[in-house]
């Protein structure tokens, strides 16, 4: 699925790679174990393009989808957990968008004047959403959500308004919903309570595509790779 020919990576006055050459098949669960600034990173990130190496060559084989899980959340706010985790989802994510604003349209006094049309537009992208088995991802969203510990308030309140540390576990979720054919997951451990350390687990042993992880966790790690 991901093959890495002979690459060579430098940062710096760091080596980070010589001639290095690996490979992940489906099935396969890897973890990557070394110091910060060992490369593990700068690795995720030509897998997936972000980065080139210096020398050599990633090939990703056509079709593989990947999912990558970085210490860098981005921008979350104006919209609920739930949805959050949906945007990962593809286009049922944007219809799920759709009905959230005609919701709130169907609420403002102040267009009361478009209702039949607000009501109309609404069926649609319901149908829309319906064909997508949208309410199906729902709920395997929230299965997700709730596995790494929120409350069902949590999940439908604004994300914007969540610490650092409840905005990774959504974006833990996002790649967790997806299921791509192959997950690049960098300390995904961080920020998790007991509780959802062993829900992770028992999702990643479960999880039937390539895997490749770091953890400083390394008892947590080795209960998962292969």
């Amino acid at each position: 699925m991901i093959r890495l020919e002979s690459i060579s990576k430098q940062n710096g006055r760091q080596l980070v790679f010589i001639e290095a050459s690996a490979s992940l098949q489906k099935g396969e669960k890897v973890g990557l174990v070394g110091p910060n600034g060992a490369g593990k990173t700068t690795l995720f990130r030509m897998i997936t393009g972000q980065e080139q190496p210096d020398e050599g060559q990633v090939q990703v084989d056509r079709g593989v989808t990947i999912g990558y899980f970085s210490q860098d959340v981005g921008d979350m706010e104006g919209h609920s957990a739930v949805a959050e985790v949906m945007n990962g989802a593809g286009p049922v994510s944007e219809v799920a968008a759709e009905m959230a604003a005609l919701e709130a349209a169907m609420a403002d006094p102040d267009q009361a004047d478009q209702m039949d049309e607000i009501i109309e537009k609404y069926g649609e992208a319901q149908h829309r959403f319906e064909e997508l088995d949208g309410y199906a991802l729902d709920g395997r969203a929230r299965e997700v959500l709730d596995g790494l510990g929120f409350s069902q308030e949590m999940m439908d309140g604004d994300v914007g308004k969540l610490s650092g540390g409840w905005k990774m576990r959504v974006a833990l979720a996002r790649i967790l919903l997806m299921r791509p054919d192959a997950m690049l997951l960098d300390e995904p451990s961080n920020h998790l309570d007991l509780e959802s350390l062993i829900w992770l687990e028992s999702f990643l042993k479960n999880y039937d595509g390539a895997l490749l992880m770091t953890s400083h966790d390394l008892e947590f790690m080795n209960r998962i790779v292969n």
